[in-house]
């Protein structure tokens, strides 16, 4: 039976009859395929509209991010059980077998009810006569138990498409995380330990930014809002690590006096914010700052201090989101501009959260690890290699200068080191000692040698947080 190739958009009928939790975990992965939406912009709402209950929340967040993780993998099995390409298998019912085998392959949900459910959906989505073809595949995929498939996928020969089928990673992306690990001094035997921590779901995180809020009292709200668990972090000493529930609903969140903001992201800014200057160290630059976390964190401290940092960000729309999560902060001006022309101006402390392909971040955002191309690379690092020339252009005497990635690829951390080890003006400083200092706890570094100093890696499977690079460099001349 022949579905519909023409380019028409899917069908945005409500279905009737299904499970909530799925039916709304089926219209946000079919956006987030056929509209490009995001799925931590485009769930939330979804969830709230829907006045789902926290149980059936975390059973759609599940399949949705646990869909869009898995895709790879899911998609190997789908096709072991029919006689067509996925691609070639319209959206509508893409979506559906694709949330109906994690929830097989994955999840403790009874197959019979996955089976039904997904049979149901396609009878209200699809197009006539799908319903058979979904309850075709569904059952097939039933047919052997999660351990069956394993095997099977253990057996494919080819070294680099059974880790990109098991882990469900592009296969440049795994070869990329392989030099990564050797380039930053750890052992390439951890890269399946980082393939799988990227499927696991992690644990929200929210800053307190110093000056607003104590940790304590955030931790001691979350607990009254959003009833349930909070702790502190283990490393940064304004984090605070909570069991679940919607952050958004927090006062603290609403009015900027804290915000969601990984652990590592809190760590590396907070390093940069410690590191001593010789300067008169009162005007600070954000060179990338949207949507906000670092500008947030770091002008908290900058305030405290009688400093003042400027938030610059290319995009008008990033820019006002930056507005919006620093308007508690009186020393923080935000505005728009492009990051390679600073118009002459000279700051003593510079921080550059440069614009990368977030392979740091695959865990949080599930979808990202299918949109980024190897060949966004090159364009990357040429951009990186701009702000980074542009940044040490503006940077005062006795200043320093913090480069920060969300990735571990060696063409955006060490080869961008490497490229100004030369310049006598600068020095590297030790980013290490700089983490070192303000961690709450010990913490595993394996520093990367830089001239003088040292540049530092952090990565999920070691420390929990995002894989965040580290550079600390300062103007002698």
């Amino acid at each position: 039976m022949e579905y519909r190739r023409d380019n028409r958009p899917p069908r945005a009928r409500r279905p009737r009859g299904v499970e909530d939790s799925r039916r709304v975990a089926y219209e946000a992965l079919l956006k987030i395929e056929t509209e490009g939406a995001y799925a931590n912009l485009v769930l939330p709402p979804m969830l709230t509209k829907a006045r789902l209950s926290p149980r059936d929340a975390g059973m759609t967040t599940e399949l949705v991010y646990g869909t869009l993780r898995y895709r790879d993998r899911i998609d190997w099995v789908l096709s072991q059980c029919m006689n067509r390409k996925i691609a070639d298998v319209d959206p509508e019912v893409r979506a559906i077998l694709r949330m109906t085998a994690h929830q097989i392959l994955h999840m403790r949900v009874p197959d019979h009810a996955s089976v039904a459910e997904a049979v149901e959906l396609a009878k209200q989505v699809g197009e006539r006569g799908s319903e058979k073809f979904v309850n075709g595949v569904a059952r097939s995929v039933a047919e052997h138990s999660p351990a069956e498939w394993e095997k099977r996928m253990q057996r494919i020969e080819n070294d680099a498409e059974r880790l990109s089928i098991i882990y469900s990673h592009p296969q440049w992306i795994i070869r990329a995380l392989a030099s990564a690990l050797q380039a930053h001094g750890r052992d390439p035997r951890e890269l399946e330990d980082l393939l799988a921590v990227d499927n696991v779901n992690p644990s929200v995180t929210l800053c307190a930014r110093p000056g607003l809020i104590l940790p304590i009292d955030l931790a001691e709200d979350v607990e009254y809002f959003l009833k349930t668990s909070a702790r502190p972090g283990d490393y940064s000493e304004w984090a605070v690590v909570i069991g679940g529930g919607d952050p958004g609903r927090l006062p603290e969140i609403r009015d900027g006096r804290a915000a969601v903001q990984d652990e590592g992201s809190q760590l590396v800014a907070t390093a940069f914010a410690e590191t001593e200057v010789e300067n008169d160290d009162v005007r600070w630059l954000d060179m990338c700052a949207g949507p906000g976390g670092k500008a947030g964190l770091v002008g908290a401290i900058a305030d405290a201090r009688g400093a003042h940092l400027v938030a610059n960000e290319v995009s008008e729309h990033r820019a006002k989101l930056v507005e919006a999560t620093t308007r508690q902060l009186t020393g923080v001006t935000v505005q728009v501009g492009d990051g390679r022309d600073l118009g002459g101006e000279k700051f003593d402390r510079i921080i550059l959260d440069a614009p990368c392909t977030g392979l740091g971040a695959l865990r949080r955002r599930a979808e990202s690890r299918w949109r980024k191309q190897i060949t966004d690379v090159a364009d990357l690092v040429k951009l990186q290699s701009e702000l980074i020339d542009s940044g040490l252009d503006a940077l005062n005497v006795g200043g320093v200068l913090a480069y920060i990635t969300c990735s571990p690829h060696k063409q955006e951390t060490i080869d961008q080191m490497e490229r100004i080890t030369g310049r006598e003006e600068f020095e590297f400083l030790s980013a290490a000692s700089a983490i070192d200092q303000i961690s709450m706890t010990e913490i595993e570094l394996t520093p990367v040698k830089m001239g003088k100093g040292d540049v530092v890696q952090l990565w999920p499977h070691v420390h929990g947080t995002d894989a965040m690079f580290l550079a600390l460099i300062k103007r002698i001349r």
